[in-house]
């Protein structure tokens, strides 16, 4: 009998233990930045595979629970900064990704259907599909914040770096700070006195 309960007690310790604390062995780094993108979900759907949202722009729809795409799906980054202030970027996906999005925009243009952003959690930008998309890149037009850009460079290789040894090792920190800024007056070479 004490066999009996010393077994429930081993079996109630390990289950009152925290995945956390269960993991702290491991070097395995936390996810510090998701990206995922959300189709729009047909009525057929139904409630276990769909989630009513409000989109930016105000308009009353369902998405798809599961992401057409997801931050496995893209090989490199290349931000940019639009004129409202927030931060784009475009997203080179791997042949998975960019077939998933070919076969997506070629059923789905011209219906009016939305691909939601989502960045952390956060929903960045909604997209009409409009056309094909057939080249394997996807854009996130502007919605992005400096950190959120700053994270997207620090997990990928920027787009026309990938084979460059500081692209894969990433040696110092990007951070928001630098990103996209005009130079500074002193950053400018001195011209001649003429």
């Amino acid at each position: 009998m004490n066999r009996c309960w010393n077994l429930f007690a081993i079996v109630g310790l390990l289950v009152s233990i925290t995945p956390e604390a269960r993991s702290a062995g491991s070097n395995k780094k936390k996810d510090i930045l998701t990206v995922r993108i959300h189709g729009e979900a047909s009525p057929e759907d139904g409630d276990k595979f769909a989630t009513p949202v409000t989109l930016l722009d105000g308009r009353k729809t369902s998405l798809s629970i599961m992401p057409l795409l997801n931050e496995h799906d893209i090989k490199s980054v290349y931000p940019f900064k639009t004129p409202d202030g927030s931060g784009g970027a475009y997203l080179r996906l791997d042949p998975h990704g960019a077939n998933l999005l070919a076969l997506y925009s070629i059923e789905k243009k011209g219906r009016g259907n939305v691909l939601a952003v989502m960045v952390n959690g956060r929903q960045v930008s909604d997209l009409v599909v409009d056309k094909a998309v057939n080249d394997g890149i996807f854009v996130i037009p502007s919605g992005l914040t400096m950190t959120e850009e700053a994270r997207l460079v620090n997990a990928y290789p920027v787009t026309g770096q990938e084979n460059n040894p500081d692209q894969k090792k990433k040696k110092q920190p990007f951070s928001p700070v630098n990103i996209m800024l005009p130079p500074k007056a002193s950053d400018l070479p001195s011209s001649p006195a003429q």
